[in-house]
């Protein structure tokens, strides 16, 4: 049984940043998050003939890829630009503009469920994950990626640490309303409210590097690829940012290699089997 998506502000606040991000996306923080698709397919049973379903799928570049292994490939998102693109990219694939927490398919329509860096733009993440395990067969996988703290996933930390650290005051946003979801406990959490056994749940860390000529390269990344990051930066008067752009290249150094730099992106990536009806 499908379910109608709540109304919320975070919501209305996220589809217009994504909306606003959807043609940039595949050349800025597409960049970042494509490095972890492989690892979200495997961890949700990609290969030939298994039916797999993108939820969040921005541009649909992890549908493609589930189709290049073979995979009968379905992407959703709530983004109409973003679909736009994604059928633009890969027209023979079926992509639908959609909502996370009330998918358009009937029970158990698919094999896999991969929802790639979207868990934490979903207002009610619970409503989505039970959504995404309606919808999987039994002994069916879900596999969903989100950032780590701060601390660890470093482009995050090199641009937001910046601005922080210019004194500009950080603007009101619209706050997710379960709160902050960047670490393994929380996953594993939602993953067991949304109905999956705790025994067929598991996380792990995983570590890409996001290679860019220079500072200037990603602050771009989120200025233009992101919702709330960007947010942050297009806050900032026009005369403040070359100043930050200086103090990302300054903070940036030590993960220069040659004439790049090679910048940590770290995200936790669960997975949970649908293991009853």
């Amino acid at each position: 049984m499908t379910h109608a998506a709540v109304d919320h502000p975070y919501r209305e606040f996220e589809r217009a940043g994504w909306e606003r991000a959807a043609d940039a996306y595949g050349t800025t923080f597409e960049r970042a998050t494509k490095l972890f698709a492989p690892a979200l397919l495997a961890a949700a049973g990609c290969g030939k003939g298994a039916r797999i379903l993108d939820v969040a799928c921005a541009t649909g570049f992890i549908a493609g890829m589930a189709a290049a292994q073979g995979a009968l490939a379905t992407g959703i998102d709530f983004s109409a630009g973003m679909v736009t693109v994604a059928r633009r990219r890969f027209p023979e694939l079926d992509f639908r503009q959609a909502d996370a927490e009330a998918l358009p398919f009937a029970d158990g329509s698919f094999d896999g469920v991969v929802i790639g860096f979207g868990v934490h733009h979903f207002p009610f993440p619970v409503r989505a994950l039970g959504e995404a395990r309606r919808v999987l067969r039994l002994g069916g996988r879900l596999a969903f990626t989100v950032w780590a703290a701060p601390e660890e996933h470093i482009i995050h930390k090199l641009v937001l640490g910046a601005v922080r650290a210019s004194g500009h005051p950080s603007p009101k946003l619209p706050a997710p309303p379960v709160g902050t979801l960047n670490d393994a406990d929380g996953c594993r959490r939602l993953l067991a409210e949304a109905g999956f056994a705790a025994a067929s749940i598991r996380t792990e860390r995983v570590e890409a590097r996001v290679t860019v000529d220079s500072g200037a390269e990603l602050v771009e990344m989120l200025a233009n690829g992101t919702v709330r990051s960007s947010a942050v930066i297009r806050s900032l008067p026009a005369d403040r940012l070359p100043d930050i752009i200086v103090a990302v290249e300054r903070a940036a150094e030590p993960y220069r290699e040659g004439g790049q730099l090679r910048v940590p992106a770290v995200a936790i990536l669960a997975a949970a089997t649908r293991t009853a009806a």
